[in-house]
């Protein structure tokens, strides 16, 4: 009934009351793009949210140089290049919304940046996320390519995490990452993001990835790479079985991973929090 309100409602704004019927289709369209719009994030109450949580660190122009950009580990995200390191998407793409929900809820271990799990609602989210989009014209020109396809992950096994080596190897991942995977690779010292800004390479052996532990996420990791960062996509570069490896491999790094033994897709992350005494080898990341 709601539906069949709303379309009446919508002949009448479009045509005038003498509207006349439309085929089915056609009609059901319209009333997807109606309700496709409604669930858009409002961008005024997005405003008021930004101003309110993310400004002090990103900037009011979503420049990442708010009043505590200078005190947060690593540097505030600069918003206005739409360049997103935490995708679903391939490399080079813009991030989904979901995407950015995903960082809203559960924050980014090790950084300054919590999670807003609790203290902003869904729509809340949608909505900022409404507003952090207009920081940057790729958004209005732009749509997010299809998120990467991730396979089933295979069990873990010591097997695996053996072939994994090879495929660090491989790759020349000590290059950056290390012989022993802890950040300080040869040419740790000289990277830097395409804002300018120093980047250390990633200590593996921490038990923990900013952009989420499951095998599922250091698998996206590897085929949609780190947009705005030295840390390429392989998606061309190795097999999915390949990339299985890979990340079995890195989880043998730690216990403190969560490794599949079985087949499934992983639990949703909790939450992170906040981590002012992050490592040194944090200072000059971006988000």
């Amino acid at each position: 009934m709601r539906s069949t309100r709303l379309w009446a409602v919508l002949r009448v704004g479009l045509f005038g009351r003498r509207a006349p019927a439309l085929p089915a289709s056609v009609a059901l369209l319209v009333m997807a793009a109606v309700v496709y719009a409604q669930d858009a994030g409002d961008v005024h109450q997005g405003k008021l949210v930004y101003e309110q949580y993310c400004a002090l660190c990103h900037g009011e122009t979503g420049d990442g140089n708010g009043p505590y950009s200078k005190d947060t580990i690593p540097i505030p995200r600069d918003f206005r290049q739409g360049t997103f390191k935490w995708r679903s998407t391939p490399s080079g793409s813009l991030p989904t919304d979901a995407d950015l929900e995903r960082v809203l809820v559960n924050g980014l271990f090790g950084t300054s940046m919590s999670g807003f799990a609790t203290s902003l609602t869904h729509d809340q989210r949608l909505a900022v996320i409404a507003y952090i989009k207009t920081f940057s014209p790729r958004f209005a020109t732009e749509k997010p390519e299809a998120p990467i396809t991730i396979p089933p992950e295979p069990p873990y096994t010591p097997e695996s995490a053996g072939r994994g080596a090879v495929v660090y190897r491989k790759m020349n991942c000590a290059q950056c990452h290390g012989e022993d995977a802890q950040g300080d690779g040869e040419s740790a010292v000289d990277l830097t993001d395409d804002w300018g800004s120093p980047i250390v390479p990633y200590d593996l052996t921490e038990g923990h990835l900013k952009g989420g532990n499951h095998g599922a996420d250091i698998y996206r990791v590897f085929i949609a790479g780190l947009n705005g960062t030295p840390m390429p996509s392989f998606a061309d570069s190795i097999s999915p079985g390949e990339a299985w490896d890979l990340v079995h491999f890195i989880q043998s790094l730690s216990p403190d991973y969560q490794k599949d033994v079985t087949v499934g897709p992983p639990p949703q992350d909790a939450p992170a929090r906040a981590n002012p005494g992050a490592p040194a080898d944090a200072v000059g990341r971006r988000n």
